[in-house]
């Protein structure tokens, strides 16, 4: 806004200080104005040249002179300053034209042309009515002294001739300053001629030069007297008094009372004509006059057509000089319809302002007529300004010049705040548009866009570090591969944050611009009436814009959350969507997060009410709940079909052997969570955390817990369900005799109890190494509760540490049990009628043989587990041992005893590195119903036998004893 002006204006210097009507005057001084619009008065002795002025710089004015008389100052108005003052003067000179010589200002001409045409005294010519001058000399036009010089020099002559105190002087100063001596002395001499001709002429004089114009205008009458025939005698008479009067005395008998010399002929003339009789004189009385008046007619039929050709020419001439010095009201009509059309709507502006000024208060006809017509085309001018303002989109920078236009145009009610209203209808509407347009793409889509976001029953994924991508497989998409469509709420959402960032901000800019008055002043033009009570409306238009925004946001996301519409039309009004929780938007979330969280951060910078911005922290804070749910929900989800991407190929460490799927499902919760940050756990400034809420801490630890435990979900479909859902025609590795390998052929599987030990390993690496990294990661990202969620997903992965434990154990434990018995009685064998011992019997080996088989399968996947299972397969072993020998029906004999024992002893010393209070109690109880050796030779017979196993059995002992887990 620019600053006024505190100084009045101030004229100091002038260029030329004198002049004529229509001399060009520059006019220097300080604070002229800001601009020609500012400049609103300029007198030059004390006549008003405002419409021949033009303004070049707060310093310099250039004017053109009017009829300006004497001095006088310099006076300066602005709307900024107001009146000014003068430190020098300016003198008008007078001007002495005639009727052929230019003059720049208006004349009376009413002494140059008779209005009477009959009138025989005026002048025949305008030449003949110009002045004459007193010394018979040719009049020259000089620059005139001013009155008051005059006054100065002659204060009681004048120049009038015929005034008793006329100054000689003054008179030649005045009329004849630039007349040489020379001429002055011919003067001289012409006025004295003038006075001896005066003095000598006397009435007989001017009788006698003027005596034979009477005897013609005679002579004329008595012809048309001769032409009558009942006259006939009178000009006979009339023809013998003019042979027998001597002409001399006819000349001087009308004249007979002016005559000096001669009395006595003039009575006689006029004894003569009294004698007349009446008789004579009335014919000839009324034919004279008929004739005068008939030549008077046949004169003006004669001179009628000039007389109106001069008083035509007179009115054109008159016309053409209005015309020329009113032209700007005359070509304002034209002039405004073309600036309109070209856009110059300031340069319209100022025209009808100069005019109103000017000719607003005129009360002559035509240019009441002019300016009406101006006024007309400013009506129409000021409604194609409004239709044109109501127009939208338009530019804030438009509708704010738009607005001054109106304004100084003095429009019927308030403009601003009529486009303040149209233009928060049309954001409305604008938005309605954009809903309406997506709801019916949504419906038509819908089929489609689920068939893009699913492949085989289930939509995939790509994770990495940098978020979560859909990527639609070329198997089930008509699309092709690498396309990326977002559902059709997101795609809504993008746009609706679009038009929110490109027309919201020219609202609040257009209403605080209103209101601080700025619409208008920061152009410098006039000052417009503010209704402040307006301001509050103006604060619920904006809020309401912004809740319909997040009304229409929640219809497309979060439809449960619209509880407070008991209206159902205001509902209806929102649009209901197909699915605003469809399978693999949550991937478009964060996104959708950072959208609304860039219109709140627009509106803080826009100093909107503070309703506008709790309604959108309420929003987002929603929004970012729902996004933390959904992706959750979805990667949960995720984790759960991850046994269909096991390819059971190992990875061994430090700690053993694992598939890919602990590092698949880390990454995928790694990612999900790095998705997340921005969304959900980094809090810009003046935003809600989320996390301070009781009931949004107990829906993320119950959100995260199901997420992490889903894995053990995973894992137990893989070790109970996995064989159903496998392949049936690819052999496993049991089936076709191939030793277990971590260079598994591709086109097998492995075994049951294989696939065990790899899920039971696979579930110990997630509950020992991946969920603290994970619950690193939590913490990190500042989740709530972090060791309660440790906790709950620890139970899951426990309990199932165990089933698929006891169901590993039951696989491999049963069937070496249940051979022990068979084994043992095989070829009808007695325990009462044994024979000597040759050495441990075959079942004891076999049974160590499983047992081997067990240990490298173990120690081949997961070492770790060695202690663990073994000990559980040698306790049900000696469990099953001892519950045989102590239902041995018919007891032992004495070798039956020493066999017994051996058997036990052999079997207890291979797997003695995996032995347990369990173990031995079970031993010790089989020991306990097996006879005591009495004799020597027997204890030494079952040393001997035990040494011959050990030396024969070395490899098999080798295998439990090289163990570094019995170290």
């Amino acid at each position: 806004m620019q600053r006024k002006l505190k100084d009045p204006p101030k004229v100091t210097g002038l260029s030329p200080k004198e002049g004529i009507p229509g001399t060009k005057v520059t006019i220097r001084g300080e604070n002229l104005g800001t601009s020609s619009k500012d400049l609103i008065g300029l007198t030059i002795c004390g006549v008003n040249c405002l419409l021949l002025a033009e303004w070049i710089s707060p310093k310099k004015i250039f004017c053109t002179t009017t009829n300006c008389k004497a001095d006088g100052p310099v006076i300066v108005t602005t709307k900024s300053g107001g009146e000014g003052t003068c430190t020098v003067s300016f003198r008008g000179l007078q001007i002495l034209p005639n009727a052929v010589k230019e003059c720049a200002i208006w004349m009376d001409e009413s002494s140059l042309f008779g209005h009477r045409l009959n009138n025989r005294t005026g002048p025949s010519s305008p030449m003949a009515s110009q002045r004459e001058d007193a010394l018979g000399l040719k009049v020259e036009t000089a620059v005139p002294l001013s009155d008051d010089e005059l006054k100065s020099l002659f204060p009681e002559g004048s120049s009038n001739l015929a005034l008793k105190n006329f100054d000689p002087g003054r008179y030649l100063i005045e009329s004849h300053s630039s007349t040489s001596f020379s001429e002055l002395k011919k003067g001289l001499s012409n006025l004295r001629e003038q006075s001896s001709s005066i003095k000598t002429e006397g009435p007989q004089t001017f009788i006698k030069a003027n005596l034979s114009t009477f005897m013609n205008c005679q002579d004329i009458l008595a012809s048309i007297h001769k032409g009558l025939e009942k006259h006939e005698n009178i000009v006979h008479k009339d023809d013998e008094m003019a042979e027998t009067v001597p002409a001399e005395d006819v000349q001087t008998n009308p004249f007979a009372d002016d005559m000096e010399d001669g009395g006595n002929e003039e009575e006689e003339i006029a004894e003569e004509d009294q004698e007349q009789s009446e008789e004579e004189k009335l014919p000839t009385l009324q034919h004279l006059e008929e004739t005068l008046l008939k030549s008077n007619e046949n004169a003006k039929t004669i001179f009628e057509t000039v007389l109106h050709r001069k008083d035509r020419a007179d009115s054109t001439r008159n016309a053409l000089n209005v015309l020329n010095r009113f032209k700007f009201l005359f070509h304002l009509p034209i002039t405004m319809e073309r600036n309109i059309k070209r856009g110059d709507y300031e340069v319209v502006i100022n025209d009808f302002e100069r005019a109103t000024q000017l000719f607003s208060a005129s009360q002559v006809p035509a240019f009441i007529k002019v300016y009406k017509d101006v006024e007309d085309r400013v009506v129409k001018f000021r409604d194609q300004l409004t239709q044109k303002l109501m127009q939208l989109p338009k530019s804030l920078d438009d509708q704010k010049r738009l607005i001054r236009y109106l304004i100084e145009l003095d429009a019927v009610g308030d403009p601003a705040w009529d486009c303040i209203i149209n233009q928060q209808q049309w954001i409305i509407n604008l938005l309605n548009s954009c809903k309406a347009e997506h709801i019916v793409l949504d419906k038509s889509n819908i089929e489609q866009d689920q068939h893009m976001l699913k492949v085989k029953g289930h939509h995939r994924r790509q994770y990495s570090g940098s978020g979560i991508q859909i990527k639609v497989s070329t198997t089930d998409t008509p699309s092709g591969e690498g396309k990326y469509n977002p559902p059709q709420n997101v795609a809504f959402l993008e746009e609706l944050v679009e038009l929110i960032e490109l027309s919201f901000p020219d609202l609040c800019k257009l209403g605080q611009s209103y209101f601080n008055a700025s619409i208008v002043s920061e152009a410098g033009g006039k000052g417009m009436k503010i209704d402040k009570s307006k301001e509050k409306v103006f604060r619920i238009m904006v809020t309401d814009t912004i809740q319909h925004f997040a009304n229409l946001v929640r219809a497309a996301f979060l439809p449960d959350t619209l509880t407070d519409l008991s209206n159902e039309e205001d509902r209806q009004k929102l649009g209901f969507w197909k699915d605003t929780n469809r399978e693999g938007s949550g991937a478009w979330l964060p996104q959708c997060v950072r959208n609304v969280r860039g219109i709140l951060g627009s509106l803080m910078t826009l100093e909107v009410p503070a309703n506008c911005l709790d309604v959108l922290h309420s929003l987002l804070a929603d929004l970012r709940i729902h996004c933390m749910d959904t992706l959750f929900q979805e990667a949960t989800e995720d984790i759960q079909n991850l046994y269909t991407r096991e390819t059971w190929v190992l990875q061994m460490d430090e700690h053993g052997g694992i598939s890919s799927l602990p590092t698949l499902f880390e990454s995928l919760v790694i990612d999900t969570l790095q998705h997340l940050k921005e969304a959900v756990t980094r809090t810009k400034q003046g935003e809600l955390n989320i996390f301070a809420d009781y009931d949004i801490q107990r829906l993320t630890v119950n959100l995260a817990s199901e997420m992490i435990k889903a894995f053990a979900v995973c894992l137990e479909q893989l070790a109970f369900r996995g064989e159903a859902e496998a392949d049936c025609q690819k052999p496993r590795l049991s089936e076709v005799q191939i030793p277990v390998s971590l260079f598994q052929p591709e086109d097998s599987l492995p075994s049951t109890e294989q696939c065990l030990v790899i899920v039971l390993s696979n579930n110990s690496h997630v509950s020992q190494h991946v969920i603290p990294n994970l619950m690193k990661e939590f913490k990190k990202h500042g989740y709530p509760n972090v060791q309660e969620i440790e906790n709950n997903a620890l139970e899951a992965y426990v309990e199932l540490d165990e089933k698929i434990f006891e169901a590993y154990c039951e696989q491999k434990t049963e069937p070496l049990v249940g051979a022990l018995e068979p084994g043992m009685y095989i070829g009808h064998f007695e325990w009462h009628n044994c024979p000597i011992p040759t050495g441990v019997r075959p079942y004891i080996k076999t049974a160590l043989m499983n047992a081997v088989t067990i240990h490298a399968e173990i120690n081949a996947i997961a070492p770790a587990f060695m202690l663990r299972v073994m000990t559980q397969v040698l306790e049900s072993v000696s469990e099953e041992m001892s519950r045989l020998i102590s239902c041995a029906m018919e007891g032992f004999s004495q070798t039956g005893a020493l066999q017994a024992r051996l058997d036990l002893a052999a079997l207890e010393e291979a797997l003695s590195p995996y032995r347990n209070a369990g173990t031995s109690s079970n031993f010790q109880e089989a020991l306990n119903s097996i006879p005591k050796l009495t004799h020597q030779n027997d204890q030494k017979l079952l040393q001997k036998l035990l040494q011959k196993f050990q030396d024969e059995c070395g490899f098999v002992r080798q295998c439990f004893t090289s163990d570094p887990m019995s170290l």
